[in-house]
């Protein structure tokens, strides 16, 4: 009922969808003032509210074309937005990551384009490149490179001279920063990337209800995509088979470098878990379930949102 509205959507579900992106946006604002939720660094919180729809907004329409122009999900639709949108709750004013986030998309693109090419020195340089640009904001990110020769493994096509191109790409970045301020006299200081910890898994107060709620419906949810896709995943085309390996490497990954860093990594992972959820929501035969669980989904999301500075 819900969803079939999102797949092979009419233009006004297109407007419809930017609408629920901004109304989704400002739901915290029903409830908490624009300074104490919108405070990053040293941004006005007017653009930090604008940055918080514009980002994450480009980054779902991003991701939802990337996983149809792939043949990823073959129907055309506006299910991965809208489920990037809803399970990105609770990251409400984390400016660095909306923008590193962004620029993963990019990554993802370039490593899942290295499909079915011998020789892809473009695509792992660029991807590469853009790395070292994360890491520098969030350093511990340069273990997600592990992605690189785990797709090339994937994709039939590593060998040495990839190697040599990826380490390339990921010192470009540096080499320019270190000749610019050598220009300027100012030494360059590079990120701690090698530190590694355990994160604080002591949770200093018990979460509230609209968390848990959240995230119980997230968490079910979840749970039956990765059912339905090691189900039916034999039935896909080779691509979306090698395609889909490589995404669930892609979350693995994040969650590991998560648990040795701080929580707030966890917002990479969104990108392939949408994928995951979104293939469940769009081919899962049990129409029924799906609108249910999307349904849920979408009210609790909400309600996190407007209850979000009673969980902060």
């Amino acid at each position: 009922m819900f969803l079939k509205h999102l797949i092979n959507p009419k233009p006004s579900i297109i407007i419809f969808f930017i609408i629920f992106c901004f109304f989704f946006v400002l739901t915290p604002l029903l409830k908490s003032d624009i300074n104490l939720l919108f405070s990053c660094f040293f941004i006005h919180p007017l653009v930090v509210l604008l940055l918080s729809f514009f980002l994450p907004f480009f980054l779902s329409t991003g991701l939802n074309n990337i996983i149809y122009e792939k043949n990823i999900i073959r129907k055309e639709n506006l299910v991965v937005g809208t489920t990037f949108i809803l399970i990105s709750s609770p990251f409400i004013n984390t400016c660095d990551f909306w923008v590193s986030g962004f620029l993963l998309l990019f990554v993802f693109n370039f490593l899942i384009d290295t499909y079915q090419k011998d020789l892809p020195f473009y695509q792992f340089y660029n991807a590469s490149f853009l790395l070292a640009l994360i890491c520098y904001l969030h350093p511990k990110m340069i273990y997600f490179i592990s992605l690189f020769i785990i797709s090339g493994i994937n994709y039939s096509n590593l060998n040495w001279r990839i190697v040599i191109t990826i380490l390339l790409g990921f010192i470009t970045p540096y080499l320019f920063l270190f000749i610019i301020l050598f220009l300027i006299d100012i030494p360059l200081n590079l990120p701690d990337f090698f530190n590694l910890s355990l994160i604080n898994t002591t949770i200093s107060k018990s979460l509230c209800f609209s968390q848990k709620a959240w995230f119980v419906i997230l968490s079910l949810t979840a749970f039956l995509s990765f059912f339905e896709l090691f189900k039916w995943l034999y039935k896909k085309s080779i691509k979306s088979r090698k395609t889909f390996m490589t995404i669930m490497w892609f979350l693995i990954i994040i969650l590991v470098i998560t648990i040795f860093s701080e929580w707030n990594y966890i917002y990479f992972s969104l990108i392939p878990l949408t994928i995951i959820i979104s293939n469940y929501f769009i081919y899962t035969k049990n129409r029924k379930l799906a609108n249910i669980l999307f349904f849920l989904l979408v009210i609790s999301s909400f309600y996190y949102k407007y209850m979000i500075n009673d969980c902060i």
